[in-house]
């Protein structure tokens, strides 16, 4: 009984310092990521980790309001370790407004939009050719 109750307690121990770490990763990534938001002010990051696929790439959707009139920005920033690369796209229902991937396959780091609507947008996260990522996404509104 004795050396159940240290296995589970060991295990507990474990699984707190492996989420810890992994916390702790992801927010020093968020830290970094924010660095290079320039000439914008922080409203909200988004964390996204995805399993490799050889079907559909796997992507995650986070929704957001925006308010007419402002410039926003999306600052992508990839975590080390990983082989996939973040795609990132903005979406107003089901029409495309922008991402981070160009036609020729090449990322820029960041997107810009000047949102002229109010209302409910998506940001979809999804990694290039399905491959295991980490990454980060920041949204920002640009300072006049």
């Amino acid at each position: 009984m004795k050396r159940l109750s240290i296995y589970i307690l060991l295990s507990l121990f474990l699984v707190v310092f492996a989420t810890s770490k992994t916390s702790a990763q992801d927010n020093e990534l968020v830290n970094v990521c924010a660095l290079g938001i320039g000439n914008a002010t922080y409203l909200k990051d988004f964390k996204v980790k995805l399993p490799a696929s050889a079907a559909a790439a796997p992507s995650t959707k986070f929704n957001v309001i925006l308010n007419k009139g402002t410039m926003y920005k999306i600052t992508v920033c990839n975590a080390e370790g990983y082989e996939g690369k973040a795609v990132v796209s903005l979406l107003e229902g089901p029409k495309a407004l922008g991402s981070n991937l160009n036609a020729d396959g090449s990322f820029q780091p960041a997107i810009g939009f000047m949102c002229q609507k109010t209302g409910m947008y998506n940001i979809v996260v999804s990694f290039k050719g399905g491959k295991e990522g980490a990454a980060v996404a920041i949204l920002s509104y640009v300072n006049k």
